[in-house]
């Protein structure tokens, strides 16, 4: 990505955004605010415009595009505020929040911040002094709480009743249906990998969302075998990936159990397991 498009376009927002009468303030968050060192060139804008009436800005989003020429905009909401992503030409995608007076407030009055603000923000507008009284970042990152012993047998319950599935699909060759399957077991396999840092690292770890920079906060072991869980389009390759993610989930989920003092549910995978090789 060219940054000196991203910088333009960033100036262009903030033009629109002074001449724009109900437009009070404008922060930005994300990787381009935080200390941490992790932006780079490929790194979005990510923008929280305050604004008398975010609901107006939302419904007629138009704006967006005279900003710079548009390629597309997702419309979604976000912590019950508005967003809007949008890709401009050049490749640089820029997040917006459409948020109200009270986004700040609330952190002003309460002085805390939300830990998305918390991990670092810039204020790059304020016109009429509000986000001055918001309080300094400390740059941290909010330290993840492990599950009561009753959720942490729940998801891997769930985590073996999603992988009951996969071997009857792999028999039937619904190979898409193997890999929708496959891929929930890997959101509750991250859910777990999360939960192995927090209880196994020498440190506080910092399980961003999705998985994002997991090299740095998972262990060189599980780094590696979770290598081997993702598999090819077949049936051959399909069964060898799911062998190996439900033997990683085990090792992970048992020693989580084990540091936390949770009971890990051994009859349900015996019996789960069980039903892998049963024929028709």
């Amino acid at each position: 990505m060219d940054l000196a498009v991203r910088d333009r376009i960033l100036a262009s927002i903030l033009d629109w955004a002074e001449a724009h009468g109900d437009v009070v303030a404008v922060v930005q968050t994300g990787s381009l605010a935080r200390n941490d060192g992790d932006a780079d060139a490929w790194s979005d804008i990510d923008l929280e415009i305050i604004v008398r009436d975010p609901v107006s800005l939302a419904d007629d989003d138009g704006w967006i595009g005279t900003i710079a020429d548009l390629v597309i905009v997702l419309r979604l909401e976000q912590d019950g505020w508005p967003t809007r992503l949008a890709i401009f030409e050049g490749g640089v995608k820029v997040d917006f929040t459409l948020a109200g007076r009270p986004r700040l407030q609330r952190m002003i009055d309460r002085r805390h911040l939300i830990p998305l603000y918390e991990r670092g923000y810039r204020v790059l507008l304020d016109k009429n002094g509000i986000a001055k009284d918001l309080p300094a970042p400390s740059h941290s990152f909010p330290v993840r709480s492990l599950p009561s012993g009753g959720d942490f047998r729940r998801r891997v319950e769930e985590f073996w009743f999603e992988a009951f599935h996969v071997p009857r699909y792999l028999a039937r060759g619904d190979l898409f249906l193997v890999k929708q399957r496959d891929w929930t077991m890997k959101e509750l396999l991250l859910e777990m990998m999360e939960w192995h840092a927090i209880t196994h690292g020498a440190t506080p770890a910092d399980v961003w969302h999705l998985g994002t920079r997991m090299q740095r906060w998972t262990d060189p072991d599980t780094w590696q075998e979770l290598q081997r869980t993702f598999g090819r389009f077949d049936a051959e390759d399909a069964r060898r990936a799911f062998e190996e993610t439900t033997r990683l989930y085990g090792r992970l989920a048992r020693e989580v159990a084990h540091t936390a003092g949770f009971r890990y549910p051994e009859a349900v995978e015996a019996k789960i397991r069980a039903t892998f090789l049963q024929r028709p």
